[in-house]
């Protein structure tokens, strides 16, 4: 089956600008304006329709949306809509597909959109913010957490090199000489190869000492730089730190109401596998 063409989207455009005439979203506008807080839209049969009314409100008004959908499957197919109707800022932020109590680890795709979802959100308010009831129901982390888990990198600005290749391995990044992919990374002396999950393409940072001395795109496959940058954000692929074993036996202490025992290691395993049975 053929895909449709401009022609197609064109007249697609052109029978929903017919739909709501411009003093119906005006009346809406006004509604929305003195702050009624509940709103009642008859005769939209379907997400898109819906996407379009909230594309041309936010036009006339200066307010942001919400948008809470039953499923990830739901909230992916309005985030495409809003995406076709609009060009205003939207971030989506999925739900874990399984129950945090059930010991299975979640989608690692589901991860890395959370953790930009809850990156972008610490960068700005969108126009457009679309999640589901799961997630609103379940707890994350606070803003302040999710600012340590990235970095926002300034050229001739100071950035201990030895912080950001650590936060990196913590928040999700794998090692990787050359990068070829999305959350990748790698490391030549003072040079530090990345691929944010936000980039269209892998950036190159170049550091002298501590200091960024200069941040530039380059492209994948010849390596070759493409542009320069003066500041780039780089979000986290992960929505909390990695810990090591020494921090996990540390936690599982304190939960204890013990203190970890630092001069005693052999002890501390002991006492750990007699509580465990």
């Amino acid at each position: 089956m053929t895909p449709p063409g401009p022609s197609f989207l064109r007249i697609c455009v052109f029978m929903a600008t017919k739909t709501v005439s411009n003093s119906e979203l005006e009346r809406l506008a006004k509604e929305l304006e003195r702050g009624t807080r509940v709103i009642s839209i008859a005769g939209l049969t379907s997400a898109s329709a819906t996407a379009f009314i909230l594309a041309e409100l936010i036009k006339i008004s200066d307010k942001k949306f919400a948008v809470i959908t039953d499923s990830n499957s739901s909230l992916d197919a309005w985030e495409a809509n809003l995406g076709f109707w609009s060009k205003a800022a939207t971030v989506a932020l999925p739900s874990f597909e399984t129950d945090i109590y059930s010991g299975i680890s979640p989608h690692a795709e589901t991860q890395e959109r959370r953790a930009l979802a809850l990156w972008q959100l610490t960068l700005g308010q969108p126009d457009f913010f679309v999640t589901t009831a799961r997630s609103m129901v379940g707890r994350t982390v606070s803003p302040d957490e999710v600012r340590k888990l990235g970095a926002v990198l300034k050229r001739d600005e100071d950035f201990a090199l030895d912080e950001f290749i650590s936060r990196l391995a913590s928040v999700g990044y794998v090692r990787e000489d050359p990068v070829n992919g999305v959350g990748q990374f790698s490391i030549r002396g003072g040079i530090v190869d990345i691929w944010p999950p936000d980039a269209m393409n892998p950036l190159r940072i170049e550091f002298f000492g501590d200091t960024v001395d200069s941040i530039r795109e380059f492209d994948a496959e010849t390596q070759l730089s493409t542009g320069q940058l003066k500041e780039i954000a780089v979000a986290p692929m992960r929505g909390d730190r990695r810990r090591d074993g020494r921090q996990i036996v540390q936690a599982l202490l304190r939960l204890r109401g013990r203190k970890p025992d630092r001069h005693r290691p052999g002890h501390r395993r002991m006492g750990l596998r007699h509580d465990a049975e």
